[in-house]
């Protein structure tokens, strides 16, 4: 049987089973009003899986719904992505949540997930929406710290990549962010390592060579700093 047979077979099907894919127009509401920030997605019966309107892609339940949740997943990357979330910061969340979607062992759990999903990437989104304007320079330090994220860059190479004074720069993140372009870095990995430590089990170690610490030390210490606590009381404690 061809492709287009088969196609043909399952619209005829649907028709019969009065089974419809949900609109492209009421999709697409729903992906922008979590990349807009919209904390009305995480009230009332919005973040319930509609799945009258679920396509099948598995004849396998559960493996159904981890498909579905992946695309879920692909979609609002990208949306918050065009909506000002910084990629590498976007993907990187994605990767961790697309991994807890592999793992899933329950519906339940995938339900878990879901929300989660969902409210991380909204309350992110409203967070920046909630934010100020930074200047040109600073969008565009806030950028290349984002895209080299997992190397051991310092203030120096974030102000030759913009061909600016380090100490120029440097003055312009602290009137802008409320620190110096240093600190920011630093306080830009512990952010991304928040991510690492809540959505997936890889050891501090690790984190820390992943993200360009110069060692797990170093790397507790700057979380310390920032956070007030190390990055093992985080991961169990949870949300500050």
């Amino acid at each position: 049987m061809t492709v287009k047979q088969e196609l043909n077979q399952l619209l005829y099907k649907q028709q019969e089973e009065s089974y419809s894919h949900i609109s492209i127009e009421e999709e697409f509401a729903f992906y922008r009003n979590i990349a807009s920030g919209n904390l009305d997605v995480l009230q009332g019966d919005l973040l319930t899986e509609n799945r009258e309107h679920m396509g099948i892609l598995s004849h396998n339940p559960l493996q159904n719904r981890k498909y579905h949740l992946v695309i879920l997943v692909a979609m609002i990357t990208r949306f918050c992505i065009e909506r000002g979330l910084e990629p590498e910061e976007s993907y990187t969340l994605s990767d961790l949540f697309i991994r807890k979607i592999d793992s899933a062992i329950s519906e339940k759990q995938l339900e878990t997930i879901k929300i989660d999903v969902i409210t991380e990437f909204t309350n992110t989104m409203h967070a920046i929406k909630q934010g100020k304007n930074y200047s040109y320079h600073v969008r565009h330090g806030i950028d290349y710290i984002s895209k080299h994220i997992t190397e051991s860059i310092s203030g120096v190479d974030v102000a030759n990549a913009l061909g600016l004074n380090r100490d120029y720069l440097s003055h312009l993140f602290q009137k802008e962010t409320g620190c110096p372009l240093q600190r920011f870095i630093l306080r830009k990995k512990c952010e991304t390592s928040c991510y690492m430590l809540k959505n997936s089990s890889i050891s501090c170690t690790d984190i820390s060579s992943f993200l360009g610490f110069a060692s797990c030390s170093h790397y507790i210490k700057c979380f310390r700093e920032e956070y007030g606590i190390t990055p093992g009381k985080y991961r169990t404690q949870g949300d500050f």
